[in-house]
């Protein structure tokens, strides 16, 4: 029993090897490649054959030829079984300029009884195929491929047309306006591109001395003010003004911090982080809320200890008057 399954699977494995060791190669039967006139009458052809020697024949066209072919796909097997008709997997016709070995392809149908046929009217030809040759002298060839690994590609030269001066075509043609290549090519898009040139704008103008100076002068005229009012409201004769007198230590705190805070802000606008900036910052706030606190108390204090009235200013200037003129009568 044993025995037998043994020898089932070695036949099976013969027979696939058999199998994957049977080849069969393309034929071309019965082609002809044919250069006909506007009136469809053949003024030269030649045949198409897997077995025919390499053709070195030279066809001259014009504009109004028309290039046909066709040909029969057969196969020709290693176990001698030929196949009547073949249709592989691509078929193509290549194009060759004989001078510059530029490339040009066009598919060749096939129908299913391995019947081949292709066409092209030069009148209609792409710009392309014009630009292969700068001689003029363009060689044809026929290419077939399978992607089975028994079907050998096979590669034939049918033969070498001529093509008139007047319809050669510089290369690389475009067929444009101004002829310049299309911008949705391929060779345009991944070819070297022209530099960028980046605009920038123009640098500042330098603002004039004068200006600046007299800018600083307004912004710090306040300050002066303020400064110049501290002085005379610390030596007025009425109580009630002397709120901003003597300096306690919470308000010189107050004070110094709120200069620090400025400073900060000052620093962070030109060379910190934020996060550098704020752990300082709450820092810094503890002393200004507690300093701020026990100075503005203080300050409430001392008005309620001098309430300013219109009174007192009454009088003071009063008062002031008459000294005044006292000693100037004495």
């Amino acid at each position: 029993m044993r025995s037998g399954f043994q020898f089932g699977i070695g036949w099976l494995l013969f027979l696939a090897a058999t199998i994957a060791s049977v080849t069969c190669d393309f034929v071309l039967q019965d082609g002809q490649l044919v250069v006909a006139d506007g009136s469809g009458i053949t003024t030269d052809k030649v045949d198409v054959s897997s077995t025919a020697s390499q053709s070195n024949k030279i066809l001259s066209v014009t504009s109004e030829n028309v290039l046909k072919l066709t040909f029969h796909i057969t196969g020709s097997s290693s176990d001698g079984k030929d196949s009547k008709g073949l249709t592989p997997h691509q078929v193509h016709l290549l194009a060759t300029g004989v001078d510059t070995k530029l490339h040009w392809t066009s598919v060749v149908k096939v129908r299913g009884a391995g019947k081949a046929k292709w066409e092209l009217d030069l009148a209609r030809a792409p710009t392309d195929f014009f630009s292969l040759s700068e001689q003029g002298k363009i060689q044809l060839e026929i290419v077939l491929a399978d992607p089975s690994p028994k079907h050998k590609p096979l590669r034939k030269t049918l033969a070498t047309i001529q093509i008139p001066s007047n319809m050669i075509l510089p290369y690389p043609y475009w067929d444009t306006k101004d002829g310049s290549p299309p911008s949705n090519l391929e060779l345009e898009k991944y070819a070297p591109q022209p530099p960028i040139e980046w605009t920038f704008r123009a640098p500042r103008k330098p603002i004039s001395p004068i200006i600046s100076v007299a800018y600083t002068v307004v912004v710090l005229s306040p300050w002066f003010i303020l400064l110049s009012a501290w002085s005379t409201l610390s030596s007025a004769s009425t109580p009630g003004f002397k709120l901003l007198g003597p300096s306690s230590t919470s308000t010189i705190i107050f004070l110094a911090t709120i200069a620090s805070q400025e400073v900060m802000i000052l620093t962070y606008w030109t060379s910190l982080r934020l996060y550098q900036y704020l752990p300082i910052a709450f820092l810094l706030a503890l002393p200004l809320i507690l300093s701020g606190r026990t100075a503005l108390s203080e300050l409430k204090a001392r008005r309620k200890r001098n309430p300013i009235s219109a009174s007192h200013v009454i009088l003071s200037k009063i008062h002031g008057g008459g000294l005044k003129g006292k000693g100037k009568a004495e």
